[in-house]
């Protein structure tokens, strides 16, 4: 697996060669602005990972992004610690294995046939962390993993408009998945959880559901299985002149202040990351109300997009990544070919199975979504085994398909962008007693 590439300076590290006596050589490499290759020895080796304070102060950053060390020899009884600051208690990080099945965890795994560690961290009380390598008196930073982990691929799904239609029954109480007076986005989490699918929700705040609805949410979020993320979608969903109703800021910014007056125990910190855009629709005020105040745009169209399966680049301009992440594969469309819509229909799984293995095979990311309230509850989640037209359902065939894969990394959409702006912005340095 690729890590993030870095930008080339010139900077000064040690480099110690081992022998009757320790001789310690100062050199000037090319190193990265993250420090990659640089290498640390000392009884048990340390690194010091920080991001820009004022960015850190907005989002967090709390999603564990993976950094990969390399030792001469990883010793079995390695034990990887973190702590925020100078003084503060180190804590070890748990240990997993090839063999685990995780996700958005804080951990380290050791490959010994690689001579690597991945030691996957967040940010939590200050914009910096402390590593410390106990047991290993070398350690050099190779870089950045691309993906959470050094996954092979990622799947990154949404569902837009919770809260937005009322035959969607937002807030209604809870009768099953399967069942049609069950709130239609409270039971697509259920299923989406029951795959281990993290799954953004775009949230419209002012609409349908009542204070029913965010009490909807916040059960889900009281769960603490880290299963979902709020997203803006609007106060309304608005389209053009819709935003001259109640104005850009507050139907954009105000959504945003709605979801977090009102939820609370959101994963990854009190923060929203992404602005998913209702119909699509995007124009220059829009641009400009976000101005750096998400991680990332998501646009929409109801196609097929198999180009859509990368990081979007960041806007410079707008300071966010995107406009982008258009559905790899368009669930919404696909699935209503049907009658009753989302029927099982094996050709229909085999050409969504057929978009999601294109993606995996590249190491790409698949850009996955669906409206919940185009559907019913009891159609699209059909568990039975699929009978084409009579039973069963296509997307719970795909999903699958899709889920459980211990080489992808499946995450929301706002915390893929969480770590790469971590990934592409963070610096790794080393105590100057240790370079």
């Amino acid at each position: 697996m690729a890590t993030i590439e870095p930008k080339k300076r010139t900077t000064l590290s040690a480099f110690c060669l081992k022998g009757p006596m320790m001789v310690c050589l100062a050199m000037a490499v090319v190193a990265a602005d993250r420090a990659a290759g640089w290498a640390s020895a000392a009884e048990n080796a340390t690194w010091t990972i920080t991001i820009d304070k004022s960015v850190w102060h907005k989002f967090g950053f709390q999603y564990p992004v993976t950094y990969i060390f390399r030792l001469a020899d990883v010793p079995a009884d390695l034990t990887v610690e973190r702590r925020d600051a100078d003084g503060a208690p180190w804590t070890p990080l748990t240990k997993k294995t090839p063999a685990d099945f995780f996700g958005g965890v804080e951990c380290v795994r050791l490959d010994k046939k690689k001579d690597s560690v991945y030691v996957s961290v967040g940010f939590r009380s200050t914009n910096t962390i402390q590593l410390r390598f106990v047991g290993a008196a070398a350690a050099t930073f190779r870089g950045v993993a691309k993906y959470y982990d050094n996954r092979r691929a990622a799947y990154t799904l949404s569902n837009d408009n919770w809260g937005c239609n009322p035959w969607a029954k937002p807030g209604a109480a809870w009768h099953g998945m399967t069942s049609d007076e069950s709130d239609r986005y409270q039971a697509s989490l259920w299923v989406c959880r029951s795959f281990h699918l993290p799954v953004t929700m775009a949230i419209n705040s002012r609409m349908a559901g009542g204070e029913a609805v965010w009490h909807n949410m916040q059960k889900e979020l009281d769960r603490g299985d880290y299963s979902w993320e709020p997203a803006v979608h609007g106060r309304t969903h608005a389209k053009e002149q819709g935003y001259l109703i109640l104005g850009y800021k507050p139907e954009i910014l105000g959504c945003r202040a709605d979801i977090l007056e009102h939820l609370h125990d959101i994963p990854y910190g009190h923060y929203v990351f992404e602005h998913i855009l209702t119909f699509g629709y995007l124009d220059e005020e829009i641009l400009k109300t976000d101005v750096g105040e998400f991680l990332f745009l998501r646009g929409f169209n109801w196609l097929d997009n198999p180009t859509s399966n990368k990081f979007v680049p960041w806007n410079k301009k707008y300071h966010f990544y995107g406009i982008g992440g258009l559905s790899t594969k368009g669930y919404d469309a696909l699935l209503a070919r049907r009658e009753p819509k989302g029927r099982f229909c094996a050709r229909d799984v085999a050409e969504l199975n057929a978009g999601f293995d294109a993606v995996y095979r590249t190491g790409g990311i698949f850009y996955a979504l669906w409206h919940p309230d185009r559907f019913l509850n009891s159609v699209i989640y059909d568990p039975a085994p699929g009978t084409d037209g009579v039973r069963g359902s296509t997307l719970m065939q795909h999903l699958a398909h899709v889920a459980n894969r211990k080489d992808v990394w499946y995450v929301a959409n706002g915390w893929l962008y969480s770590y790469h702006y971590v990934a592409e912005n963070v610096i790794v340095s080393q105590p100057a007693n240790q370079r």
